[in-house]
């Protein structure tokens, strides 16, 4: 009897080799091959930004000629940084999250994606006194790449949100606290700003569930690629501070460096000794070249204006800019749409309510027109409800230039005018 390939893989292989959401949005990104029509409204990727790519060019020049050099091409870090890394890191922090933080608090990783694999699975699964336990979102939809970060499967439960219209054609989801259950949660997982709808949960709504949390000992994870202290897109919220029961991720991709693979953690000492563990047999160490540059712009405080002077004041002029352009868009041809309100990040999130196909089927459509824009499908791990917004959801970036997303709109204006549903 000739083995099927299926057979020959363990069920952990064979499930990420299904379509996942992830893989599908960075092979569409890898894939770019520069045709003048491509309309690469799809991925994660920062904007390339002339003054702050200045920054990152001046502090990589400077590594070249630093005598630490060898020591960054030719020497192992620790598994999540060495000590003097560890130690720049904490002090810088500390005033940015409101506590005194110790190197202890502070683990490095290649890209807070990686660290969230690590995370994710430390809080999930067959845990060691028998229980199973579970990993809730509180609002969905969520960031697209926690899905299939998990060895062990079906342990994503998604509380359904609250839909509040905020204006036309405007709205937001909100936290859902009459459905909120922690039965068998070892831990919730939170962005913010949301990647894929810009939501920046706030403050009073994250104590309310903390006053749950705390009582049954279960973490909150909070992703802050997007958000404070840098590149701080969080709009007129409030900042998150670290305190007890929070474990904290950032990136540097989102300021403009997803090339250098550089994702902190910001936890108590006993998760963030277990996550050396994790990396040492993942990674073995963290690279060396997001550390290097991190030292010299925590060490001359670089980050904290790039963000405030130059980032914020960038990616909200794109946001208006796409809003403007795909809302005339739609009106023109007479599409029914809504957009949530984009408080933060660098992403819209569309809703279609007469959409006569699915948002994954108007992902292909598309992509047929050299349009990538990704299917809000992908965003809802654990949802069990039937929610209408799985299937009428868009995400896009609005990174691009302002021709690209002109053109984008109109494609994109056309294809849905073309599949609403008629009324009677």
């Amino acid at each position: 009897m000739t083995e099927t390939m299926d057979q020959k893989h363990s069920t952990w292989a064979n499930r990420l080799r299904e379509n996942q959401g992830i893989r599908s949005l960075m092979e569409d990104l890898g894939k770019q091959t520069g045709h003048p029509d491509e309309i690469l409204l799809g991925g994660g990727n920062p904007a390339h930004i002339p003054e702050a790519e200045a920054v990152f060019q001046e502090t990589f020049t400077n590594l070249a000629k630093e005598p630490a050099l060898r020591a960054l091409l030719g020497d192992y870090q620790a598994p999540i940084g060495n000590d003097h890394f560890r130690e720049i890191a904490a002090e810088y922090l500390s005033s940015h999250f409101g506590t005194s933080l110790r190197k202890e608090n502070i683990a490095f990783f290649n890209g807070s994606q990686n660290a969230y694999s690590y995370l994710l699975n430390l809080h999930s699964g067959p845990m060691a006194d028998g229980s199973f336990k579970k990993i809730l979102l509180p609002i969905v939809p969520e960031y697209i790449g926690y899905a299939d970060q998990t060895i062990t499967e079906g342990v994503f439960v998604a509380n359904t949100p609250m839909v509040k219209q905020t204006g036309k054609n405007r709205f937001q989801y909100e936290l859902n606290k009459t459905s909120f259950d922690l039965t068998d949660i070892g831990v919730l997982a939170i962005s913010r700003p949301t990647n894929p709808t810009g939501n920046v949960i706030n403050l009073s709504d994250l104590e309310w569930m903390e006053e749950r949390t705390k009582k049954l000992n279960i973490p909150i994870l909070i992703d802050l690629a997007y958000g404070n202290p840098f590149p701080n897109l969080i709009g007129k919220e409030e900042p998150i501070h670290f305190g007890n029961g929070r474990t904290l991720s950032l990136s540097f991709s989102k300021i403009g460096l997803p090339g250098v693979r550089l994702g902190i953690v910001i936890s108590d000492e006993d998760t963030i000794e277990t996550l050396s563990s994790f990396a040492a047999v993942g990674n073995l160490a963290v690279g060396n070249l997001g550390v290097y540059m991190m030292e010299q712009l925590f060490q001359k405080n670089l980050l904290t204006q790039l963000s405030e002077n130059i980032l914020r004041p960038f990616y909200e002029a794109k946001r208006n800019l796409a809003l403007a352009l795909f809302t005339d868009a739609f009106q023109k041809l007479g599409v029914e749409y809504e957009i949530h309100d984009p408080m933060g990040g660098f992403f819209l999130w569309i809703r279609f309510p007469s959409l006569s196909i699915t948002n994954h089927q108007l992902y292909h459509l598309c992509k047929d027109k050299r349009l990538f824009i990704v299917s809000g499908h992908y965003f809802f791990p654990g949802l069990n409800t039937d929610f209408s917004h799985t299937k009428e959801c868009i995400r896009l970036t609005y990174c691009r230039k302002e021709e690209e997303l002109a053109r984008g709109a109109q494609i994109l204006a056309e294809i849905v005018a073309s599949h609403q549903a008629k009324s009677e």
